[in-house]
């Protein structure tokens, strides 16, 4: 596997959110190889760059609340 930088794990994890394929906290840890502290340290980073993020508990992923395409 190939080492992603911080800056290539954000968007991917932007990505994944986009298309509502996150799954929880832990399994979004494992898909980014880091820590579940790290994965919310991320989501408030792209959160205070004005991204609305919400978490589904029944579809269990993270999605964009009102994303302006």
């Amino acid at each position: 596997m190939r080492y992603l930088d911080k800056k290539q794990k954000l968007g991917l994890l932007f990505s994944l959110i986009s298309s509502e394929n996150t799954g929880p906290a832990s399994k979004l840890a494992d898909k980014l190889c880091v820590s579940k502290p790290t994965v919310e340290k991320y989501l408030a980073l792209l959160r205070e760059d004005g991204h609305n993020i919400g978490y589904c508990t029944r579809r269990k992923t993270y999605y964009l609340i009102n994303e302006k395409t």
